[in-house]
């Protein structure tokens, strides 16, 4: 938590440093408590005899935001606190740090984000001691920067970089340690009011932090984008993607000397290439009582595995507004992942998910929610099926808005 403080100080000390930007603006906060009961049926997505957990946690967030005329600023820190310990859960402890900040001029808009997060998560490291058992540390930087040229013509660029450490796996570690760093320029032109066009590319490095391996890779895309009438639109992206694959490593060689035969330690280098379609295409529906997102993508995604990740995706999501009290919500995904491995072959997971939530505005400031979840994943070669069933619910607190003068 030490590092987390001081870049939350770091933040805020920059924006307390501009004395008339901050007598121009609010200081505001949004604090949220809530508790968390959960049932599953096999929390960690083990294929070895395993029993149902039963766990609870407390929820905390406290977002406290700055707005003046052209900047603003805010901090999202976000606790859970459980009852089991370590990441044997789905809800096992975490605490994320986010801060973002935004500057406006008349034609551009600056946008940076630094996050520092501890977690773990369903999707990393089952085969050894399960998707949910390993702890995850992860810091992340993000600068944005979109410029209006002309009134139809927006130029954006993003750059990005991540790293991520894993926690000690039980059994043979099969996680890697790394680094990510990207940058994305795109053009976009505004055809008409629905009709919109865009060309993007993107360059990225992915080095594992030991040094074995390094991924570089570089895509270009085209999309459209049509708003079809004032709540459905669709977003289409489609092009080609080359990721070139190193691995440093040692071979072992037998040679021959008077004294007799010796084994010879040489370091060579491996290379491969990763060669293909990325594309995504998206279709929302934005009204006032139900939102709707459906969405399908191909695309190559830092993991924890050797090299880059090709995930093929498919989402489907719903929120309906029964009544003032009443709202519902809905997830379906599918993903299927190649992990290219070392030694050169292919491990695929392919994780499915289903959850529904119920949530009932008890009062105008406590809401109670109910879900139910099922999670189903393959693990190729070998094959190994496991699944898990799951059910919650929360009670949260939503206090009144505190402003800082």
């Amino acid at each position: 938590m030490t590092v987390r403080w001081r870049a939350l100080i770091c933040v805020v000390g920059a924006a307390m440093s501009q004395p008339s930007c901050l007598l121009a603006g609010v200081w505001g906060a949004d604090p949220k408590i809530g508790i968390v009961g959960d049932y599953s049926t096999n929390a960690e997505l083990l294929d070895v005899p395993h029993t149902a957990q039963t766990d609870g946690a407390l929820l905390l967030d406290a977002p406290v935001s700055y707005n003046a005329d052209a900047f603003m600023l805010t901090v999202l820190p976000s606790f859970r606190l459980s009852n089991s310990t370590g990441y044997s859960s789905v809800t096992s402890d975490y605490d994320r740090l986010s801060v973002k900040s935004e500057y406006h001029t008349e034609r551009s808009i600056v946008t940076a984000t630094a996050s520092i997060a501890r977690d773990s998560s369903l999707y990393h490291d089952y085969l050894s001691n399960g998707s949910a058992g390993v702890q995850r540390d992860s810091r992340t930087a993000d600068l944005n920067w979109d410029r209006s040229l002309t009134e139809r013509v927006d130029f954006v660029t993003d750059l990005t970089s991540t790293r991520v450490r894993y926690g000690q796996a039980v059994g043979a570690p099969t996680l890697t340690n790394f680094k990510y760093t990207s940058i994305s320029p795109s053009v976009a032109w505004n055809a008409s009011e629905q009709n919109k066009l865009t060309a993007s590319a993107s360059v990225g490095r992915y080095d594992s932090l030991d040094g074995t391996t390094e991924s570089r890779n570089g895509n270009l895309q085209l999309g459209f984008v049509r708003q079809w009438t004032e709540i459905w639109s669709l977003t289409a992206v489609a092009g080609y993607s080359r990721a070139l694959n190193r691995l440093d490593t040692e071979q072992q060689f037998l040679e021959f000397t008077p004294q007799g035969p010796i084994i010879v330690l040489v370091p060579v280098t491996l290379e491969s290439a990763q060669n293909g379609t990325v594309y995504s295409v998206n279709v929302s529906r934005k009204g006032t009582l139900l939102l709707l997102n459906a969405s399908v993508s191909r695309q190559l995604v830092p993991t924890g595995f050797a090299y880059l990740s090709l995930q093929e995706a498919a989402e489907v999501s719903a929120n309906y507004s029964y009544s003032d009290r009443w709202s519902f919500s809905g997830d379906a995904r599918y993903v299927r992942a190649q992990n290219p491995q070392l030694q050169g072959q292919v491990v695929v997971q392919t994780p499915k998910y289903l959850g529904i939530t119920a949530n009932w505005h008890w009062t105008e400031h406590w809401t109670v929610s109910l879900g139910a979840s099922r999670i189903m994943e393959r693990y190729s070669p070998p094959t190994v099926d496991v699944s898990s069933n799951e059910v919650s619910i929360t009670l949260s607190r939503q206090f009144d808005h505190i402003k800082f003068q």
